[in-house]
């Protein structure tokens, strides 16, 4: 194979009898050649596109150092700066980016640098990207529409990137998607231009798409970074670009359980990072709560049990190395979930960076001095293994081969005599790595994945979809939509974390009961009025938790009567009412009703005792007519029983006046 290329290479080369001859006088030349040819079809690519780049390894590029920020920095928007024109621009970064992959992949596999310093090569480079579009983006825009200044003033508003996940934790691999959050400071709007002025907020979303153009288009260049949007404020239903005090209140007010382990790895990378660096200090009280409850911790588990149930579903348990047993994502999250417990009131362990964590964890006595040293030496391994994966076709690879004669390669650039030795060494780290993790959750899954998918905003719900319709649904946008609402809560007064885990556990049972419906969609839709129009749906939530089966009541309540829907509407303390299993069993005595008004009149109000007794116990007959079929007799003599009662009572209370 690495003769095939050789001959490639000497076929692009411009001049090949030179590169022959040196590799004849320096032996070192020709390792750093067969080397880099022989690791990857994806290297060998850019050296035949740009051979002078090879000559670039040989007599410039010092690989045994990173390169600093600010130095690529510099190279990236002196880059821009010679260019007049948005698409010559994009095209001189994607060979500027071509460049500097091939030297970080030569630094790992010629100079087999630590896997930390080639990650933070690959992140520098990530920054420098990012600010070099952000370059771009602004003289794309400022001619059209001039500068976003802040109301009432003349200065410039301020625009940040927030580096998110391994961009984030300066962790990057050589085929990493970036995930970004864009973030402005100030509203008002742009002093205008040859088009007009636009509001901040339509300026910063301009930006950002121009800034994601820049990185993400394929073009006859390539590109240079896929780009991940989705970990802004409300995903993808949120706007591009957030002001800042916004996204402070989406996560104090809204953020999930997850966002919290996200942001553990939030950094500025490109713009204002003044600006980033107050937003990321001002997100900790959320991320490292100082007390942190059961139920958020419960929440990060059923992620973990999740994505786990996921792989497993693929077959690929044993050979994923970022999220199969005991791999990179297993050792990720063991030590988010240490901080995240722990980071409140130990502030050296608030640290993007996964190993810096690790050490910071044992230093605290967080994790044994063992388990630090395993964690530490099985998470370069993984990131080595992960590298090399992704260094041969430059795809989002993490599954190990399948075939033996392709594990025995692998195995081999690795520095395994076979593929059967790689697979000893990796099963026990993983192992290992399993063993530890397994201290701290608990590994079955949930059973409704497709439920949690539907109602997370941050997915595009296509298995959750897929669930409705498997449930009889016929258009399932709208049913999602609902139960989103139900889920979240109103944009003006969102539901808290603990509500939105009620409805979490309540959905599976609702959606089975709607499903039994003659029309689930208009059910659903109703039973959505209903509880949109009550300031306290966890009444109903808690009253469904606690007894599963008045889903089914619930929804053929709704379904059947308009009249006893809106006594519920009316009076939310009704649920638990009929929220007792025994509630529908048997017709109320006349002694029993008079027992139920004597318990209300002891109550703050006593003017309503009767008006409570009628409504709740003409819902519980209402409700044994629907659910249980009582005949229309025995029906008839339940509400005139009720209606004298009733009617003694206003008679006793007319005789003490």
């Amino acid at each position: 194979i690495t003769l095939v290329r050789l001959e490639r290479f000497l076929a692009a080369s411009r001049t090949p009898h030179l590169d022959l001859e040196l590799m004849t006088a320096a032996p070192r030349y020709t390792r750093l050649v067969a080397t880099v040819l022989g690791q990857s079809h994806f290297l060998t690519d850019i050296v035949c596109r740009n051979p002078e780049y090879m000559m670039y390894l040989w007599e410039d590029a010092d690989l045994a150092q990173t390169r600093t920020r600010e130095d690529l920095v510099r190279e990236a928007r002196s880059i821009v700066d010679l260019f007049d024109t948005f698409e010559s621009r994009c095209e001189a970064l994607r060979r500027f980016r071509r460049r500097e992959i091939l030297r970080i992949a030569a630094r790992d596999v010629v100079a087999h640098c630590h896997v930390a310093a080639v990650a933070d090569d690959l992140s520098n480079f990530a920054d420098a990207a990012c600010e070099a579009a952000l370059r771009c983006a602004r003289h794309e825009l400022k001619p059209r529409f001039g500068k976003p200044l802040a109301s009432g003033t003349r200065n410039e508003a301020n625009f940040v990137a927030i580096g998110m996940g391994k961009l984030g934790a300066r962790e990057l691999n050589f085929s990493s998607d970036i995930d970004l959050i864009f973030l402005y400071d100030e509203s008002g709007e742009t002093t205008g231009g040859t088009s007009s002025t636009l509001s901040n907020s339509e300026y910063f979303q301009k930006l950002g798409e121009r800034l994601i153009k820049v990185l993400a288009e394929q073009t006859a260049e390539g590109m240079i970074f896929r780009v991940d949007m989705r970990l802004r404020p409300h995903g993808r239903m949120g706007p591009l670009a957030v002001d800042v005090e916004s996204a402070i209140h989406y996560f104090e007010s809204e953020g999930h359980a997850w966002e919290r382990q996200a942001l553990i790895k939030a950094r500025p990378v490109a713009g204002d990072l003044d600006l980033g660096g107050r937003f990321v200090e001002r997100t900790r009280p959320f991320v490292f709560p100082k007390y942190f409850d059961d139920e958020t911790l419960e929440d990060i588990r059923n992620g973990k049990r999740q994505m786990e149930a996921q792989i497993a579903q693929r077959g690929e348990t044993e050979i994923e190395v970022k999220l199969g047993r005991g791999g990179i994502r297993d050792i990720e999250f063991t030590v988010q979930m240490l901080q995240l417990l722990n980071g409140g009131r130990v502030p050296e362990l608030r640290v993007p960076p996964t190993l810096r964590a690790i050490k910071a964890l044992g230093e605290q006595n967080l994790l044994r001095p063992l388990d630090a040293q395993t964690l530490a030496s099985n998470y370069v391994f993984l990131r080595q293994v992960e590298h090399r994966l992704q260094i041969e076709g430059s795809q989002q690879r993490h599954c190990l081969p399948s075939g033996p004669i392709e594990l025995d390669l692998f195995a081999r650039k690795l520095g395994y005599a076979n593929g059967a030795s790689f697979m000893n060494d990796y099963s026990d780290r993983a192992a290992a790595t399993r063993q530890i993790l397994d201290r701290f959750l608990a590994s079955e899954g949930s059973g409704n994945l497709w439920v949690t998918d539907l109602l997370n905003s941050h997915s595009n719900g296509d298995a959750g979809k897929a669930g409705l319709r498997a449930l009889g649904f016929t258009h399932v946008e709208g049913p999602r939509a609902e139960l989103l609402s139900l889920y979240t809560g109103p944009r003006e007064r969102p539901h808290s974390l603990h509500v939105r885990q009620q409805f979490l556990k309540v959905a599976p049972h609702l959606l089975k009961a709607l499903a039994r419906a003659a029309d689930p969609e208009a059910t659903l839709t109703r039973f959505a009025q209903i509880v949109s129009n009550l300031r306290a749906p966890s009444v109903i939530y808690d009253t469904l938790l606690m007894n599963p089966e008045l889903s089914g009541h619930l929804v053929a309540l709704v379904e059947n009567s308009e009249f006893l829907s809106n006594l519920l509407i009316r009076d939310p303390g009704l649920f638990e009412t009929f929220g007792r299993a025994s509630a529908l069993e048997h017709a109320s005595s006349r002694e029993e009703l008079n027992e139920q008004l004597d318990g209300l009149l002891r109550a703050y109000d006593r003017d309503a005792a009767p008006y409570r007794l009628h409504t709740g116990e003409t819902l519980r007959i209402g409700m044994r007519d629907i659910i249980l079929g009582v005949d229309v007799m025995s029906i008839g003599r339940e509400l005139t029983l009720l209606a004298e009662v009733c009617l003694d009572y206003a008679i006793a209370k007319a005789r003490e006046k």
